[in-house]
């Protein structure tokens, strides 16, 4: 292995979605090489922040429990991960899907 840092390159549109929330043409995508080190401490950073927003009371209602939860994310070309909102799924098709389960 070389001196040089393990990089993942992302291609991406710069800057997110347009002002309207669409897709920006092909030709604006940008390709970046972001270092894995990086990507490890967004993702870590990313993962701390949802645990904090999870970290309630189970909620349930009558005889169902929740067990599992469903959430996409995507990477912007700097590497940074991002929660994807409602009627963002269609248009951000490299979104990253995560699956949390609860521990027995």
């Amino acid at each position: 292995m070389s001196d040089k840092e393990t990089t993942i390159n992302i291609v991406a549109m710069p800057g997110g979605r347009d002002r309207r929330g669409g897709r920006r043409g092909p030709e604006e995508l940008v390709e970046e090489a972001v270092s894995v080190g990086k990507l490890q401490q967004r993702f870590t950073q990313f993962m701390s922040a949802v645990e904090g927003m999870l970290a309630v009371e189970q909620p349930s209602t009558g005889a169902f429990q929740l067990t599992q939860i469903q959430f996409s994310a995507e990477i912007s070309a700097e590497g940074e991960f991002k929660l994807l909102g409602s009627g963002v799924g269609l248009s951000a098709g490299s979104a990253i899907t995560f699956t949390l389960e609860r521990r027995p």
